[in-house]
């Protein structure tokens, strides 16, 4: 990572120490998932440092807006991915 761009953004770099190793590890449980529930177990802690990255510069309306929309489309494919879609429920006989 590059501390010089972190000054210039004015960004702590304590958050990014902390967010960036934890979806590092995230990748690595996923490459050894063996069945659906630990690969969906990998992504959610992956995704959720993600949001936090979105919306990292607190002072931003921009940042703020684009972490609150992540977190809500993420949250609908969470739901879809964990709980599946019946398609038998949608057809019409």
């Amino acid at each position: 990572m590059c501390f010089d761009s972190f000054e210039q953004e004015r960004f702590d770099a304590f958050e990014f120490i902390v967010l960036i190793p934890l979806p590092t590890r995230s990748m690595l449980f996923m490459i050894s998932a063996h069945d659906s529930i630990a690969m969906y177990l990998a992504i959610e802690p992956q995704s959720l440092c993600f949001y936090v990255i979105a919306a990292s510069k607190r002072k931003s309306e921009f940042s703020t807006e684009a972490g609150s929309k992540y977190l809500i489309l993420g949250a609908f494919s969470s739901g879809i991915l964990l709980f599946g879609y019946d398609r038998t429920t949608t057809d019409i006989y």
